[in-house]
């Protein structure tokens, strides 16, 4: 529009010269002065000058990404069964361009290192070494006899040929859900569940490192993850109801992700992450002591003795940490510093040569196996030739949320976001797209 006072004057001369014309001229003015009032908030509205505030004006949505790159199969090896049921392109990883377009569906076939370093699929022999496959359509691509959504790597490597699934998020948890609770958990632990997953994933994808060429393990070392097989309707349902969803904490004002750990059975109490991965931020949510009377339901809840023989125990630890052969045979274990639950967060192997080493105790636990020792919560025996493992408490390393802690709550008329902020306290859950 015209300036205020630009307009004011416009006005007084124009009302005072009307006053001295006839009718006609009056009207003549009136129009004229209509006619340059639209034009003026045309021209300004145009330039953007001055426009009332619409919803398409406001800033836009903060896009996430959301295609995760999920390592296939444990990691490298020779070779794999593969099958794509739909036609697809070949291409190349680096760059996106087009090697090969196939008008029809691979067969089951073998896909393998090539003598002269690059990959034979199937029949077809290719001098890459890093390809992506592009199937024309969804859940098309099969591996060993998993059908998996989205894209696959393949990339050779120094120990073979890795395989990854490049997938979107909501698509990658509708097969992951299945893979961490069993079918009949109630639909709000379901619901817990994804968001944790959901979180956890985003968290890792955006710390992971530039170079490295996956966001997360299908396994335990990640998250346990079926693919196609794992979906079904309440699985479904709890992604498709907590869409974008994650846990944030506040810090100093801003809302940050974390990685929102979980384990089957906390056993009574959950754990400081510093304990497990010293190398963690030391967020709120994850500093432990949460105190869950609800996982008594687990199998797991108490478990012991596990008996394991000192030859047997020793020849586990060196597997995972070949410094540890200097020790000799191992014939003494002992906790360096617990938590006030009784779970040991550091523990010292005695050697028969009179020389130790000290472990944290989670990756002692995981070297003598996740299932076999199934916390870190237990007090330990010394016979002659083994130690024997009692009143062990839980199941898993007892950090954030607990599975069985979880459904009991669930049971008990506790909705997801309440069950969240119990096991993570201080957060919340935001919704980060739609």
């Amino acid at each position: 529009m015209l300036p205020r006072d630009t307009l004011s004057r416009w006005l007084a001369v124009s009302v005072c010269w009307a006053r001295r014309a006839g009718p006609v001229r009056s009207l003549s003015v009136v129009f004229g002065f209509l006619t340059l009032t639209l034009l003026g908030c045309y021209a300004l509205t145009e330039r953007g000058a001055w426009r009332r505030p619409s919803g398409s004006d406001q800033p836009p949505q903060v896009r996430v990404g959301r295609m995760v790159r999920v390592r296939l199969l444990g990691g490298p090896r020779p070779t794999a069964k593969l099958q794509i049921t739909c036609p697809y392109e070949v291409r190349a990883a680096a760059n996106n361009r087009l090697l090969r377009a196939k008008g029809v569906a691979l067969p089951a076939s073998v896909v393998r290192t090539a003598r002269d370093g690059g990959i034979d699929l199937g029949d077809t022999h290719l001098t890459q070494r890093d390809i992506l496959l592009v199937p024309q359509r969804d859940a098309c691509v099969v591996v060993n006899g998993k059908t998996y959504r989205g894209l696959l790597r393949i990339m050779r490597t120094d120990r073979g040929l890795a395989f990854t699934n490049q997938v979107d998020v909501e698509s990658y948890l509708r097969g992951v859900l299945r893979g961490e609770l069993p079918k009949n958990f109630h639909p709000e632990s379901f619901m817990a569940q994804c968001v944790a997953a959901r979180t956890y994933v985003l968290y890792q994808m955006r710390i992971t490192p530039r170079d490295k060429t996956f966001d997360v393990y299908d396994n335990e070392g990640s998250q346990m993850y079926l693919g196609v097989r794992g979906e079904d309707p309440k699985a479904d349902a709890a992604v498709q109801q907590t869409r974008g969803q994650v846990c944030v904490w506040n810090d100093r004002g801003t809302d940050r992700l974390f990685c929102t750990y979980y384990s089957s059975a906390c056993g009574g109490m959950s754990q400081r992450v510093t304990n497990v991965k010293p190398n963690d931020p030391d967020v709120p949510p994850l500093r432990g002591g949460v105190v869950c009377n609800d996982c008594y339901l687990s199998k797991f809840y108490r478990w012991g003795p596990v008996r394991i023989a000192k030859k047997e125990l020793t020849k586990r630890i060196v597997a995972r940490y070949p410094s540890t052969v200097s020790l000799g045979t191992i014939v003494g274990l002992r906790p360096k510093e617990l938590t006030p639950d009784g779970r040991i967060v550091r523990i010292q192997l005695d050697g028969s040569t009179g020389r130790n080493e000290t472990l944290i105790g989670e990756d002692f636990r995981l070297s003598v196996g996740g299932h076999v020792l199934k916390s870190t919560n237990f007090v330990i025996e010394t016979e002659a030739d083994a130690f024997v493992f009692r009143n062990g408490k839980g199941f898993g390393h007892g950090v954030g949320l607990c599975q069985n802690g979880m459904e009991t709550k669930a049971r008990r008329g506790m909705d997801y976001k309440r069950i969240l902020a119990f096991y993570y306290p201080t957060s919340k859950v935001k919704t980060l797209y739609r």
